[in-house]
């Protein structure tokens, strides 16, 4: 091979630190990033033939996790080692692009885990080796097997069909160690021959692609919030694996990955920009990595993104994450995603929309079918109760039917036998008066013969004794009777043992098919896909979006891209967006402007004066009370009341208050020939009271400081 094999700082995570010429791999210990799991992958990959490479202990560490009542997370000390393809995630497990086992003592293919030995534990001075058969004439080609201190701790496990024929690349990653990895000859011998990835040749290894220059992009996608910014960065990072995305969400996953399970409440302040994470350890939760990520970052050359939704909407902000990447290694991009998303955007949103109207349409459709079979179930049940109910009370009437039949029978027979017995009696009693009757007229006929024979021969009489009848009866008339009760029995059973009907049974309604959701015209309108967190939280949002703006290349970006639509569309879109919020946003930091200020101390020196002029009014003496008029021209007791003064006597009314008197009548014409009577005095009107200031017309008024005799109409005013 003409380079060594080893491993290059742009595929090891941000917090692996390979030396030693990519011999030794370090994990970074301070603010956080040491509870992160760390990966790395080897420039060298091997494509045929029977390869291993070792692994060390060099230093096991074990930090702390914060103060007493936080919960210390599994697996402290954790080690994968394993094969991956070029361009795979650099965290094992995240793909079905790798191989690899770990200290738990499982063997993962195709994100399953399957144990094959009892869990071991990487110690001083032990050496681990993993070895790829790749060899076609082997009879355990395509499989990876695993050996500790040269003695083999698994099976070969057989690899997955999607990574046969592929190149793989030395997988490491570890926790809370330094590993020292070993590609040369085999520090510890296997019982047979086997060389590491280092002695491989040409014809069986592969170099890893080296970038073809030495410039690295660093974007910064500047996006409306909640319109798809999330979701074209994973479609970016899909194409573009490259990339390393640097952000709060990116910290979250990798501890996600790295053993710890964020809490399931989150507070107020949970957004996709700035998440809320409870993993109860101090330096996770309260972001410290990031602090330590972003001083490492642009140490490491490689293809950024700087995914801060908020950040890349402000210009200050822009202009104070472009200073990081000042070295001269780094493109600095400004990618605007803004405006109507391209064809292909659309789609995936209406497939995702689609996709959760079927589930929610399946879901329906199942709750349905069960509440159906449960119904259905339920009305058998009813049903075989009921006729069980039936068949009970059917034979309980059968047997009471038996009953009462026996009963009628046993009835039946005894009044045949009565009835025999009857009929006997007096078959009975009719022979004995017959043969009474013959017996007497024998006797009589014999007494005469006796009393002829004593006559006439003188002999003695002979006295007959007479013999007590016998009768019988006929057995014909027993069984006829007994004949007569059968056919009467038989002939009831008959009548009253009918088959019943048997009820219809109910069809079964047929099965519901399964509904077919389908996109309405809103849903086909619909550009982006509302997800349940936001983007950014109503607080955040509501106190900068007055801020937002598309950047220019005066900010310090070297180049400045439109994905979706060009510059002047996309400005055009974020003004209608900003006029939008303006009338449904909150807007958290209003600050007053120069009119209202002036305004404010205007109104301020007005009340000012004001409560002055009501303080000298209540220092005023109260004033004289009014003089009574003369007794002459108080009006009599019998004089008539004076009628109101009309409309025009009241437009008439002088400066002073005073109502002049109405105008005299004139006189009326005298007819000829009376004398003209002398004229009469008119009569003195009364001055209308006037009303309280309290009670006047605020509208009417002209000057509030003197609404009548220099008082002011707040004379009364107090606090309330």
């Amino acid at each position: 091979l003409k380079s060594d094999v080893g491993f290059d700082l742009s595929e090891c995570t941000l917090n692996c630190i390979p030396s030693l010429g990519g011999r030794v791999l370090m994990q970074l210990t301070d603010g956080g990033v040491q509870y992160l799991i760390a990966g790395a992958r080897a420039n060298m990959g091997i494509k045929k033939g029977r390869y291993l490479y070792e692994v060390k202990l060099v230093e096991s560490l074990n930090p702390g996790e914060g103060p007493q009542g936080y919960r210390r997370s599994t697996g402290r000390n954790i080690v994968k080692l394993g094969f991956s393809t070029e361009g795979s995630p650099l965290l094992l497990g995240d793909t079905d692009d790798s191989v690899f086992f770990d200290s738990e003592g499982f063997y993962n293919a195709e994100m399953k885990r399957e144990q094959f030995a009892p869990r071991f534990a990487l110690g001083r001075d032990q050496t681990v080796a993993v070895l790829l058969n790749l060899d076609g004439a082997s009879p355990n080609k395509n499989t990876v097997s695993l050996f500790k201190d040269g003695v083999r701790v698994s099976q070969p496990q057989k690899l997955p069909e999607a990574l046969v024929g592929k190149t793989l690349f030395p997988h490491v990653c570890f926790k809370n160690m330094t590993l020292h990895v070993n590609f040369a000859s085999p520090l510890t011998p296997l019982a047979f021959k086997c060389y590491g990835v280092a002695e491989a040749p040409v014809t069986d290894a592969v170099a890893a692609a080296k970038p073809k220059d030495d410039k690295f992009e660093v974007l910064f996608p500047v996006g409306v919030p909640d319109e798809g910014t999330f979701d074209w960065l994973d479609d970016f990072l899909a194409k573009n694996p490259k990339f390393v995305e640097l952000s709060d969400r990116a910290i979250l996953k990798w501890a996600e990955k790295s053993g710890f399970h964020c809490g399931e409440g989150q507070a107020w302040k949970h957004c996709n920009d700035k998440p809320d994470v409870q993993f109860r350890v101090p330096y996770l939760d309260d972001f410290s990595a990031r602090r330590m990520i972003q001083a490492v970052a642009p140490l490491q050359p490689r293809n950024y993104v700087v995914m801060e939704v908020k950040s890349n909407l402000i210009k200050e902000e822009r202009e104070q994450l472009i200073k990081r990447f000042a070295d001269s290694c780094y493109k600095t991009v400004a990618q605007v995603v803004m405006g109507e998303p391209p064809a292909d955007f659309k789609e995936k949103v209406h497939k995702e929309l689609l996709a959760e109207k079927q589930e929610k349409v399946t879901q329906e459709w199942k709750k349905r079918k069960a509440e159906r079979e449960q119904e259905r179930i339920a009305k058998k049940r009813q049903k075989e109760l009921e006729e069980a109910k039936k068949r009970a009370e059917e034979e309980a009437k059968k047997r009471l039917e038996e009953i009462e039949r026996a009963n009628a029978a046993a009835a039946a027979a005894a009044a045949a036998a009565a009835a025999v017995e009857a009929a006997a009696a007096a078959a009975a009693e009719a022979g004995e008066t017959e043969i009474k009757q013959e017996d007497a007229a024998a006797g009589d006929v014999k007494m005469e013969q006796a009393e002829t024979a004593k006559t006439e021969e003188g002999t003695e009489a002979k006295q007959d004794e007479t013999m007590e009848p016998k009768t019988e009866v006929k057995p014909e008339v027993k069984e006829e009777a007994k004949e007569e009760v059968k056919e009467e029995v038989k002939e009831e059973v008959k009548e009253e043992v009918k088959e019943e009907p048997k009820p219809e049974e109910e069809p079964e309604e047929p099965d519901e098919p399964c509904p077919v959701a389908e996109l309405d015209d809103a849903d086909k309108a619909t550009w982006f896909k509302k997800k349940a967190v936001s983007d950014l939280t109503a607080w955040t949002f509501g106190g900068s979006f007055s801020k937002f703006s598309i950047p220019d290349k005066e900010e310090g970006f070297a180049d400045i891209r439109y994905s979706w639509a060009p510059e002047a569309a996309a400005k055009e879109y974020l003004g209608q967006f900003l006029r939008r919020c303006k009338i449904t946003t909150k807007i958290e930091d209003l600050a007053p402007g120069e009119w209202f200020k002036t305004k404010l101390t205007e109104w301020q020196g007005i009340l000012e004066s004001w409560k002055a002029t009501q303080r000298e009014f209540q220092m005023r003496p109260p004033p004289p009370p009014p003089a009574e008029p003369p007794a002459e021209a108080l009006p009599s007791a019998d004089a008539e009341p004076t009628a109101e003064p009309t409309p025009a006597a009241s437009a008439g009314e002088g400066t002073d208050g005073q109502v002049p008197p109405p105008p005299a009548p004139p006189p009326p014409a005298e007819p000829a020939g009376e004398a003209t009577e002398a004229p009469k005095e008119a009569t003195p009107v009364t001055k209308a009271p006037e009303k309280p200031v309290h009670e006047v017309d605020v509208m009417s008024v002209q000057d509030v400081c003197n609404v009548r005799n220099e008082t002011p109409l707040f004379a009364l005013f107090t606090f309330e």
